[in-house]
């Protein structure tokens, strides 16, 4: 059973009051900094909010590709199938949602609850026709006896596996995807607890806690609720930014005592924030400059930490995607044919301009790639000319750097036996 999106285990009504029930559910979001943590709350801490953003619009521009796998001479080649139904799928996933906006939504989810779930909706007949996105919050997934999993959204009655789409990371029960946020929710509740201390404090202009006190002989306030009255009206009148210029009229009897000076460099606050920000970078594995992190940034090392992040974080949860849609969409006769559904990684891997035409250039010498296939890399229309086509042969073998000529039909003999059109001498060897 699912609620506020947590597993919670079914309690007999006899061992657990309904208040100790809530005690323990709010238990379980609380942290000790006394900032309530869930994946949808973890939100509002700006490196939870950045990391989401980095790692979910890195996918969202990628293209999903189904292919089919052929050997021929030893050799395996990718061939693309437009056709096909999952492909034509992805690239429409449902009716309320295009390709961009459910790749957005179905990132967010896994690296927040650890799990994506989909409801595949079928026709009378035939493959699948949409995958409706459901938010883990309201999805509860039970394993059965035989190892088999069902799921029920909300109210509505069980699923089988057949009839979902379910993405997960790593699990501690062997079948639902642990929450990053959940695992690390301490860190998160410092970085929002920084978060909203420095709004409070700057908010009141950052104005030094006041002390009040009775001057020697004055009876002060007649009673508690009115020396509450005076708080609660100086806080309303002063306590916010904007208002500490305006003039301070004491009560007869009562005089400003030294104030509270709060220093922030004494209590680290902005190492605090900067370290927080570090620690939760490291759990979701991102480099620190993609949440905003800049000191230990340069020219040449952010490009090799750009890299590193498609290779360590978004990878892996492509590989996920991947794993689950071969396993839920494709027909057993599909795998077992070598269909595959593949992200198209180029657009992320790109370099440089000058970096990526010097690698483009040494494939093209290399005899690697032809020009069409060097314009297709670079988004450009192929040639019209046959050149297009050609590739060079070259290497250490004695091939030349030219073009490979066309083979041309060999000359008739002329007479000197040796059917070059040249004399014997001339020969080439």
């Amino acid at each position: 059973m699912k609620l506020l999106g947590f597993e919670i285990t079914r309690f007999k009504a006899e061992t657990l009051t309904l208040d100790q029930f809530i005690q323990r559910l709010d238990a379980m979001m609380q942290t000790i900094s006394g900032i309530p943590v869930t994946p949808d709350t973890a939100m509002q801490a700006p490196t939870v909010q950045a990391i989401v953003q980095a790692v979910a619009g890195a996918i969202s521009t990628l293209t999903v590709r189904v292919l089919q796998k052929t050997t021929k001479d030893g050799r395996t080649s990718k061939e693309p199938l437009p056709n096909h139904p999952v492909d034509r799928l992805l690239s429409a996933p449902n009716d309320t949602e295009d390709r961009v906006t459910y790749w957005l939504d179905a990132t967010s989810w896994l690296i927040r609850y650890g799990n994506h779930y989909a409801v595949k909706a079928r026709g009378t007949t035939g493959p699948v026709r949409r995958l409706v996105s459901i938010p883990p919050a309201e999805v509860s997934v039970e394993q059965q006896q035989d190892r088999t999993l069902l799921y029920r959204i909300g109210t509505e009655p069980l699923r089988t596996q057949a009839q979902m789409h379910h993405v997960r990371g790593a699990a501690r029960n062997g079948y639902l995807g642990d929450s990053p946020v959940m695992d690390v929710r301490e860190a998160i509740a410092l970085e929002v607890a920084a978060e909203r201390f420095g709004a409070s404090f700057f908010g009141n202009g950052a104005m030094p806690m006041l002390v009040f006190k009775y001057m020697t002989g004055s009876a002060g306030h007649k009673s508690a609720a009115g020396r509450q009255q005076f708080l609660d009206e100086f806080q309303r009148s002063y306590g916010s930014s904007g208002k500490q210029l305006k003039a301070l009229l004491l009560p007869l009897g009562m005089e400003v005592g030294d104030p509270i000076n709060l220093q922030n460099d004494h209590a680290q606050f902005l190492e605090t924030r900067k370290l927080q920000r570090n620690v939760i970078a490291g759990a979701f594995g991102v480099p620190p400059h993609l949440v905003g992190d800049l000191e230990r940034g340069t020219f040449s090392n952010i490009e090799h930490q750009s890299l590193e992040f498609v290779q360590r974080v978004v990878l892996r949860y492509v590989r996920m995607f991947e794993a689950a849609m071969e396993r839920d969409l494709l027909t057993p006769e599909d795998r077992a044919g070598g269909v595959i559904i593949r992200f198209n990684m180029d657009a992320i891997l790109r370099g440089d301009f000058q970096s990526r035409q010097a690698g483009l250039k040494i494939q093209r010498e290399a005899g690697v790639i032809n020009p069409n296939e060097w314009r297709e890399h670079e988004d450009m229309n192929p040639r019209e000319d046959e050149g297009g086509e050609q590739y060079w042969d070259k290497g250490p073998s004695g091939q030349g750097s030219e073009p490979a000529p066309t083979p041309q039909p060999a000359p008739e003999p002329n007479g000197n036996g040796n059917g070059t059109g040249r004399p014997a001498s001339a020969r080439r060897w």
